[in-house]
């Protein structure tokens, strides 16, 4: 897993001359798991309303069209999606954890997620 991790990395900066970061492409990676787990979440009532409001205000925020990185190409969309993961990682960190640990099950992401402790 890391000679993996080692050599695409080397890869990638190999390809692009050093302007991709590898840590934001393993976010880039990463948020199509979070968005599952984050929709799910979203959708269940036992999470607070206050941190289902929180997550769409600042995601809104990330989004919008009066944000200065976005108007710069290729960064400003790493920059959003790096944001959006770390948006939607705290919003899974602040779940109630026996919520999160059951969605995990359901969705199969035992693998990518560990269960939380309640």
């Amino acid at each position: 897993m890391f000679l993996g991790r080692f050599f695409m990395g080397r890869a990638l900066r190999r390809a692009t001359g050093g302007r991709v970061n590898p840590v934001r492409m393993a976010a880039l990676l990463r948020l199509p798991t979070l968005l599952r787990l984050g929709y799910a979440l979203f959708r269940d009532e036992r999470v607070p309303l206050w941190l289902r409001a929180g997550t769409v205000a600042a995601l809104g925020v990330i989004f919008s069209p009066i944000d200065l990185p976005t108007n710069i190409p290729v960064v400003g969309q790493f920059w959003d999606i790096t944001l959006s993961v770390a948006v939607l990682e705290w919003f899974i960190r602040l779940a109630p954890p026996h919520v999160v640990n059951e969605h995990i099950a359901e969705l199969g992401m035992e693998k990518k997620f560990p269960f939380r402790r309640v």
